[in-house]
């Protein structure tokens, strides 16, 4: 009789592992569609691993009335919509059709912690019910959060009202104009990103963005990606040889305010950057425009130059 118990636990383990397995592979091919105007995109939960992850802690009560805390992996809610004005609302949809509108300015509000859309709890993706997607807040300090706010089973994320273009033009050898998705899907990635610290008025903050060089990289000469590629960087790309023997680079702001600097100064340093956000969250269109130029405190100019940030970039210039 014992035998014959230890041989049926085994083969219920087996049955539970093969189960799990193919709970697991099913989690990875869930799909995510983002709505942002016009423009549509459906991230599978392996792209969705690919972006800005994080990792912590968050608590809700239950409506039981139970406190339930977890550790939660997944995507800022702000690299899944980009940059869009506070009072802009936030459709999420569940796959049994049930809808949430979220205030933008709410989930962006990092005081507390950061929302983000959780793909896996406690180091396992999460089943159909509650996942395979979930709206959660998570950050060091643990917060907790309103059960209500926590959307689960999320299908679809739809940004509503105005939704407004932007582009960053590129003008050398060759020409290049950057869209609002191409931008902000480059910066959902850490692959594409660098961050540097800016002290100005006794005040000092991160920016994070793209760095200055690999962008020229696209107009330097006739030998850069593909448009359909989007943000997408081969080291070959940038030419060396052009940004040793010297060229201008003009940094324009929509109302015309420019700065100058040279090939040799910012060629393949990942200090001078676009900001597109400001202590982790996106610049504040009303202040600093979608993007800004700066460059990090460690950086040491020739002493005839001054090199100030720019906000509100819209153009960049190469005077070969």
């Amino acid at each position: 009789m014992r035998r014959r118990n230890l041989w049926w636990g085994l083969v219920v383990a087996c049955i539970g592992l093969v189960a799990v397995a193919g709970w697991a592979e099913d989690a990875q091919d869930a799909t995510l569609t983002v709505i942002r105007g016009e423009e549509t995109r459906t991230y599978t939960t392996i792209d969705l691993e690919e972006l800005d992850v994080m990792m912590a802690q968050g608590t809700f009560t239950r409506s039981t009335g139970t406190v339930y805390t977890a550790t939660y992996t997944g995507i800022p809610i702000t690299t899944l919509v980009g940059n869009v004005p506070a009072d802009t609302t936030i459709r999420v949809t569940a796959s049994d059709g049930y809808s949430m509108n979220y205030e933008a300015g709410m989930l962006f509000d990092r005081t507390e912690g950061t929302w983000v859309l959780a793909f896996m709890e406690n180091g396992e993706y999460m089943a159909e019910d509650p996942g395979p997607f979930r709206v959660v807040q998570i950050g060091d300090s643990n917060p907790h959060f309103t059960s209500s706010l926590s959307a689960r089973m999320v299908e679809t994320i739809e940004v509503l009202g105005a939704y407004e273009e932007y582009t960053l033009l590129l003008s050398g050898t060759a020409e290049r104009l950057f869209a609002r998705g191409e931008l902000e899907a480059g910066i959902g990635c850490p692959c594409h990103t660098a961050t540097v610290t800016v002290t100005s008025k006794g005040e000092t903050h991160t920016y994070t963005g793209l760095p200055l060089w690999r962008l020229i990289a696209y107009v330097d000469d006739e030998q850069f990606p593909e448009p359909e590629d989007g943000i997408h960087y081969n080291e070959e790309d940038f030419n060396d040889g052009l940004a040793e023997a010297g060229y201008t680079i003009s940094l324009t702001a929509s109302d015309g305010y420019t700065q100058t600097t040279t090939s040799d100064l910012v060629a393949r340093d990942d200090r001078f950057i676009i900001a597109f956000k400001k202590d982790g969250v996106f610049l504040d269109p009303e202040s600093n425009g979608y993007m800004r130029f700066v460059y990090d405190d460690s950086v040491e100019l020739p002493e005839d130059v001054r090199l100030k940030s720019v906000k509100f970039l819209s153009l960049i210039t190469l005077d070969q």
